[in-house]
């Protein structure tokens, strides 16, 4: 499968195959821009129940540049939620898709995965520095004399190699011939990751998704592929999910980079990667939640703030803080006030501040405390502008939201809660860098100041 140039396309028609009901009803896959969906009209009506289907697979194609492109397609997960029928056993049938398989073979396996192609424009444009050196060109001194422009293409670029994986940048190119409009050659760049023993689809998946997860940290672009191309020993395909299911919702195209390849030295990719594959598989569900908020622009900001407290409280569960003696400022305290004062006066002076010690006690593993330490660390490292009291303000913040009660510790008001996700966002995508042992320099590049307004 010829991946260089291949674009998904708006729609793709053709004929559609669907276990228990019928083969070749024609149709049209719609590839929207945060749904997929499946239009049938048949010639026939059917008693089955068709409400959710597990699977369906077709042959279609799309027209570009006024050629026919002809796919095989398997479907996985369809959901009814329009029905039409008219005339003499006319039927129309409309279905969201949850993902989808492509492939120019008719016949291939998801799974014993060998390889994962990534392609992005963005990898274009962060290869820039190196790229660049691929060009030579002659310009005469006299107007007889021909220009000459000469393009080599580098061998592939390593990023990063373990007994595991092979992750690699492959740079491509096609010229096209000369015409009216003038000559043209285009130059794309593919991160693949090779896999050193066979994996199951999914698992696959999962690690596609970390290596893009780290690429829009070091960027500060939460991106999405343009296609995925999984490789088998036997076959290749793409793989695409629906964005009403996968939740990752991005409404504006940002083709901005906060680096360029240029910006690490040699080596220092291959242990970012290595560091950061580490991290993942250690605290892969406090990272997932973080990113999946991200790339869902359509959060509201009380649930980003709740999931950013999450991610805090789960990335810096190992830290282990001295206590300082009695919590004072705290909603325990404020709980058990009522309690202190009807026990005062039976019991000894003594034994009272025994009991109030053992219930207000500091915790090591509290919040608020891991949450200071974590702005103190961070503050060595990039440039921020909060006060000493953030992190207990943003803690008290999110049990208001997820408790519902009222208070009486500070706490933001929500017109500032926007303001607070950012600075939320910022500092664990800086510590995050940090974890992975992204230079300081650079490290401020992509944050910049982490400050409320």
């Amino acid at each position: 499968m010829n991946n260089y140039d291949f674009q998904f396309a708006e729609r793709y028609i053709g004929y559609w195959n669907i276990p228990n009901i019928g083969r070749k009803i024609p149709g049209t896959l719609f590839l929207e821009k945060h749904s997929i969906r499946l239009e049938l009209f048949w010639n026939n009506t059917t008693s089955c129940d068709l409400h959710t289907l597990p699977s369906a697979t077709g042959y279609a194609y799309t027209d570009r540049n006024n050629k026919k492109q002809c796919y095989y397609f398997t479907l996985k997960d369809l959901h009814l939620y329009y029905v039409s029928l008219f005339g003499k056993h006319q039927s129309q049938y409309k279905f969201d898709v949850y993902n989808l398989y492509l492939s120019d073979k008719p016949r291939f396996s998801t799974n014993g995965v060998l390889n994962c192609c990534i392609r992005t424009s963005l990898m274009d444009k962060w290869l820039w520095d190196y790229t660049q050196g691929n060009y030579e060109n002659f310009w005469p001194f006299k107007e007889e004399e021909i220009i000459e422009i000469k393009y080599h293409s580098k061998p592939s670029l390593t990023l990063y190699d373990s007994p595991l994986y092979h992750i690699y940048i492959k740079s491509g190119f096609e010229a096209h011939t000369p015409n009216a409009a003038g000559f043209n050659m285009t130059t794309n760049c593919f991160l693949n990751i090779e896999l050193k023993k066979k994996h199951q689809f999914y698992d696959a998946l999962d690690l596609t998704e970390s290596i893009v997860w780290l690429f829009s940290l070091l960027w500060k672009n939460q991106f999405i592929p343009d296609f995925i191309e999984f490789r088998t020993s036997k076959s290749k395909f793409i793989y695409k999910q629906s964005d009403r299911f996968s939740y990752k919702y991005r409404d504006v195209t940002d083709s901005n980079l906060a680096t360029l390849i240029s910006d690490y030295n040699e080596g220092e990719l291959n242990e970012i990667i290595e560091k950061w594959l580490n991290i993942v598989g250690k605290d892969r569900y406090s990272i997932g939640t973080f990113f999946e908020t991200q790339f869902n622009e359509h959060s509201t900001p009380s649930s980003i703030l709740k999931n950013y407290v999450s991610v805090v409280d789960g990335l810096s569960r190992d830290f282990r803080i001295p206590t300082t003696g009695q919590s004072l400022d705290s909603s325990r305290s404020q709980k058990y006030e009522g309690v202190f004062k009807k026990i005062k006066p039976v019991l000894s002076p003594n034994e009272f501040n025994v009991i109030k010690m053992a219930v207000l006690r500091e915790s090591p593993t509290e919040l608020k405390p891991r949450f200071a330490r974590l702005l103190d660390l961070l503050s060595k490292y990039v440039n921020i502008e909060l006060d000493s009291e953030f992190g207990t303000t943003v803690v008290n913040t999110r049990n208001l939201i997820t408790h519902s009660k009222t208070t009486r510790a500070v706490v933001f008001s929500k017109d500032q809660y926007s303001d607070v996700d950012f600075c939320l966002e910022k500092l664990i995508m800086a510590y995050l860098l940090f974890r992975v042992g992204v230079t300081k320099s650079v490290a401020q590049k992509i944050i910049g100041k982490i400050g409320l307004k």
